[in-house]
């Protein structure tokens, strides 16, 4: 994989959740697509498995660095772990699946970002229930609706992925992702 290639890509990807994401928002509900599950799944399809569980692992670490938590004392608190480990999980999940997927299809991008979105919220959602059950940190945060608005972003996520994957699919073999149709060249020794 070509790393500067993904390095832009997830920064495209990383711009969109942090500037689109809002404006995608449904009304006054949380219930927003992320842009960088897709990407995650992008890589996870096509990338060798070590290289994508750690583009997954660095995508889930970017996520952590632009979430934060609201406090009850009107502040905000960061934590570095939950979508780290959700996308890990997320990416594991697509290396399991993508065997038996037709990959050229943008309905499979859409399947696969829509479950990998709910493994990585629901990793998010447990670990912040029980760092609030462990640590009596002043969190506002409450696990059942937390995690019913965030099931709801994950099917806004397949939604969105299903669009996004022939963008996606395009650039995926200039980050040096083998794709049906693209051939590696090889030379003889």
């Amino acid at each position: 994989m070509r790393w500067l290639m993904f390095a832009l890509v997830a920064w495209v990807a990383l711009g969109l959740e942090t500037g689109l994401k809002p404006a995608l928002q449904l009304g006054p509900t949380p219930i927003a697509p992320s842009f960088l599950v897709p990407v995650a799944v992008l890589v996870a399809m096509f990338a060798p498995s070590a290289v994508a569980l750690w583009s997954c692992l660095i995508l889930g670490v970017l996520a952590d660095l632009t979430w934060s938590i609201p406090r009850t004392d009107s502040g905000l608190a960061t934590l570095i772990g939950p979508y780290a480990l959700g996308y890990l999980l997320a990416g594991q999940l697509v290396l399991t699946l993508r065997g038996v997927m037709v990959k050229k299809n943008p309905l499979t991008m859409g399947f696969l970002a829509g479950a990998a979105a709910v493994v990585v919220n629901v990793v998010v959602v447990a670990i912040i229930t029980l760092h609030t059950a462990l640590y009596d940190e002043p969190i506002l945060w409450s696990p059942t609706r937390q995690l019913l608005a965030r099931l709801s972003a994950a099917l806004y996520t397949g939604a969105i992925a299903t669009l996004l994957a022939p963008f996606l699919l395009a650039v995926a073999p200039f980050m040096g992702l083998q794709t049906p149709g693209t051939r590696r060249a090889f030379r003889r020794t």
